[in-house]
């Protein structure tokens, strides 16, 4: 279970930026990837689901995301 939400996430080697949070998920958006499906408005839930919204609906995406480590200086 999620407690706080990464500033960073990787997909399928494509980084994705926290943005804003909605209902109880987080969105993420991707500079990196190139999909104008995949590329914004991923949300990530607590549990650990991601889904995407493709034509104004919510898709179940199947994927496996990692946590980017924040190097400190």
């Amino acid at each position: 279970m999620i407690t706080e939400f990464p500033r960073r996430i990787t997909i399928d080697g494509f980084v994705y930026e926290k943005q804003s949070p909605h209902d109880d998920a987080m969105y993420y958006d991707s500079k990196d990837n190139p999909s104008e499906i995949t590329s914004r408005y991923i949300s990530l839930y607590p549990n650990g689901e991601l889904t995407y919204f493709w034509n104004g609906i919510e898709q179940r995406w199947n994927k496996h995301f990692e946590v980017v480590k924040e190097i400190a200086n």
